[in-house]
């Protein structure tokens, strides 16, 4: 099954909201799949540059009345370039948290090349923009849109690793970035609050619910997703294939039982503990409705 945009925006929050899993692990990260993200992220940024370079000659020498057609033909390159680089930088993200943590250098290195591949994809989709066909502003704007809101959930989930491990550079906007690391996101993640987690994958559901259109990477995406689930280590997973819960991996690999808190005594209903804070959901979606 083809993963659509938004699928892969969404996969992006969950790596996020585990990348401790990851980061923290006593495992080597394997360089099969390390490898096999590098393949898959090389071999989408070369077509995608193909496409865009194919359209940008195009664009040149055809009329104007062609515009049109020539920028339905390229607006699905430009949102995948736009909304699957959250992926990239929080994987990138990731990877060199991981090396931070352990203090090795082995993904790295992989995490700066695709990051910086990706870069130059978007460059270029950015001139198309700035400098691409003439069509109704409309059309325009439309993408525009999407770029800036991937800009901004990409700060959001990185925000957390911009903090602890000082990785402002696969950040947007560095400040903003580390704001949301700061601010509210940084006590309920690094508490690893799984509710308040469950908010923000359902405010990028709902930000992206839009581009669920046939993709236009579909096996490279899938390659991509591919090996990094296969990057985490085998303890990141129930024996039903989901992820584990980041408090309970810790305790596991303390080796450290759970303690039980003895019983106490029975109150009544009007003997309420205090409410915990939680991140609301209208306030982080009335962050991203922006502009």
């Amino acid at each position: 099954m083809n993963l659509t945009l938004r699928q892969m925006a969404e996969i992006a929050a969950i790596v996020s909201a585990k990348s401790t899993l990851l980061i923290e692990s006593p495992t080597r990260i394997a360089d099969e799949p390390l490898q096999a993200y590098w393949k898959y992220s090389r071999g989408r940024t070369v077509d995608w540059i193909r496409k865009l370079d194919e359209g940008h000659s195009r664009i040149g020498t055809s009329c104007e009345s062609q515009h049109v057609e020539i920028w339905e033909s390229l607006r699905p390159v430009l949102n995948e370039i736009f909304v699957t680089e959250i992926l990239t930088r929080v994987w990138g993200a990731t990877l060199t948290a991981h090396d931070r943590h352990h203090g090795t250098c082995c993904a790295g290195p992989i995490a700066r090349n695709t990051t910086d591949g990706h870069t130059q994809a978007r460059n270029r989709a950015m001139r198309l923009l700035v400098n691409g066909p003439q069509v109704p502003l409309k059309a325009l704007a439309e993408v525009d849109r999407t770029r800036r809101k991937a800009e901004r959930w990409t700060d959001l989930l990185i925000g957390h690793l911009a903090l602890k491990y000082d990785l402002e550079q696969f950040a947007f906007e560095s400040r903003r970035s580390l704001e949301f690391g700061q601010s509210q996101m940084e006590q309920f993640i690094e508490s690893n609050d799984e509710p308040v987690w469950e908010f923000v994958l359902a405010g990028v559901r709902l930000g992206f619910s839009e581009l669920d259109a046939a993709p236009v990477s579909a096996t490279w995406n899938r390659g991509i997703v591919d090996s990094i689930i296969g990057s985490f280590p085998p303890d990141s997973f129930k024996a039903s294939g989901v992820f584990q819960s980041v408090n309970l991996s810790r305790i596991a690999r303390s080796g450290l039982a759970p303690e039980r808190t003895p019983p106490g005594p029975v109150t009544d209903a009007s003997q309420k503990s205090p409410a915990r804070s939680r991140l609301l959901f209208a306030k982080l979606n009335q962050r991203f409705d922006q502009n």
